[in-house]
Formats: C-alpha cells, sequence, structure tokens
C-alpha cells in the first residue's frame, strides 16, 4: 500500500513509501550453513546510542530523500530526487544479500510508486563499506535510488 505524496508532504511521504516497502519486504536472509539471519531495527539514520553487540546488527536505514528542483514546464515544476537505503550487518554475506533483497523490493514497487507520482525510478549506484570497532566487523552496503516528482508551481506575479 503507497500513502499519497503532494507538495506539501512531500518529504515525509516520499520516506514513508519506501519505508513501508523495505520494512514489509527485507525482513531476514540466509547465509551459508542455513543461519537466518534477521533485521532488528529500520531507522532514518544511525542510532545516537554505541551498538557494540553483533545482536544489534543487522540494521537497515532508510535515509531521508534529498531534492533538487527545476522547471518542468511554465506552470509545473519536477523534484529530482534521492534516497539512500544502506544496510549494516556482522557479516559481508548477509550485507550482500540484504542489499539485493533491497533492490528488489524497490524495482518491483514502481508501478506502486508511479500510480502517486513517481517517475523515473531508478538505481543510481551501490556503494560498499567495512568498519572494525573493537571486536566486531560492520559490513555496510548501500543502495541510492533517483527519480522524479512532478507538482504545480505556486505561480506569483
Amino acid at each position: 500500500m503507497t500513502t499519497s505524496v503532494s507538495k506539501a508532504t512531500i518529504i515525509e511521504n516520499i520516506w514513508k513509501n519506501f519505508y513501508d516497502r523495505i520494512t514489509s519486504q527485507v525482513k531476514t536472509t540466509t547465509i551459508t550453513g542455513g543461519t537466518t539471519v534477521t533485521v532488528q531495527n529500520y531507522v532514518s539514520s544511525f542510532p545516537d546510542r554505541l551498538i557494540d553487540s553483533k545482536s544489534d546488527y543487522p540494521i537497515i536505514i532508510i535515509e531521508n530523500p534529498t531534492f533538487a528542483s527545476e522547471d518542468f514546464t511554465m506552470t509545473r515544476g519536477v523534484f529530482e530526487i534521492r534516497i539512500g537505503i544502506e544496510a549494516f550487518t556482522n557479516q559481508a554475506e548477509s550485507a550482500d544479500k540484504f542489499l539485493s533483497q533491497i533492490m528488489n523490493a524497490v524495482e518491483t514497487y514502481r508501478r506502486d510508486l508511479k500510480l502517486i507520482g513517481i517517475s523515473k525510478l531508478e538505481l543510481d549506484s551501490t556503494s560498499s563499506d567495512r568498519v572494525s570497532r573493537d571486536a566486531l566487523s560492520i559490513h555496510t552496503r548501500r543502495a541510492l535510488f533517483k527519480f522524479r516528482f512532478h507538482y504545480d508551481k505556486t505561480l506569483a506575479f
């Protein structure tokens, strides 16, 4: 299910649509040896508290969208929007698998997003990193998506 998006609610409702999709579609993965890895938390930014236990991972971060605006016609504008979704895990294999699930969840949602005005949705890039913190090795995988949203401009003369 999608949440409608308007010029007045664009930031929170764009984020909510991606959050709802990821939380409903990206929950667990199975790694070599038959171990099931379950997402522990979905957030909009990395938690402020120190996360130093393997049991706190994986964490999926659905970042707040970023915007650029341009004219489309004299009375319509278009927002060029980007949103990043990142998986933090303590196994490289699960990080890769969660990234694949994230990309699939967004790709298979394109039609629903189009119905609420999100167009030209595509994967812009992916990235990965590994950070060592005490005894933990944290693997990150990030997918950056870009898309457009058309809106009626406020006319002033």
